[in-house]
């Protein structure tokens, strides 16, 4: 049995393209919702529907494929920041509360995969619960 890894190496190109990609989604996430006029509700729910496009894709890829992985990460950061935008500018509760709730949402999801899997590593990927087996 071969598990191959999904997940980018971690590098100083790997947070180089993070950035761009952060960068990327905060823009695409603002061209949506503001510059064609959709609104934080409509701009959330696009965005969540790239984001599981994008996921999809990812996961039914046999091995790391960096176009896959990168319009994963673009993905997250386009609906972050629509999340964010719609938790601040549509409920109206600021980015102070906003970043509280998301915080939250992070510890969460921490907890959730160390209770999973008795770690925190995402790196590399290589179990099956973790990853798809190939060939």
């Amino acid at each position: 049995m071969k598990y191959l890894n999904k997940v980018a190496p971690i590098t100083l190109l790997f947070w180089l393209m993070k950035v761009v990609a952060t960068t990327l989604g905060e823009t695409l996430g603002d061209f949506i919702s503001m510059t064609l006029n959709y609104g934080y509700v409509i701009g959330l729910a696009i965005t969540l529907v790239i984001l599981v496009v994008a996921l999809l894709i990812q996961l039914n890829a046999k091995e790391y494929e960096p176009v896959k992985y990168w319009f994963v990460i673009i993905g997250t950061t386009t609906l972050g920041t629509e999340i964010s935008d719609f938790i601040d500018r549509t409920l109206r509760m600021g980015y102070l509360f906003g970043s509280i709730i998301l915080a939250l949402c992070l510890v969460a999801s921490f907890l959730f995969w160390y209770r999973k899997y008795k770690n925190l590593e995402v790196y590399p990927i290589v179990e099956k619960k973790k990853s798809y087996y190939s060939g």
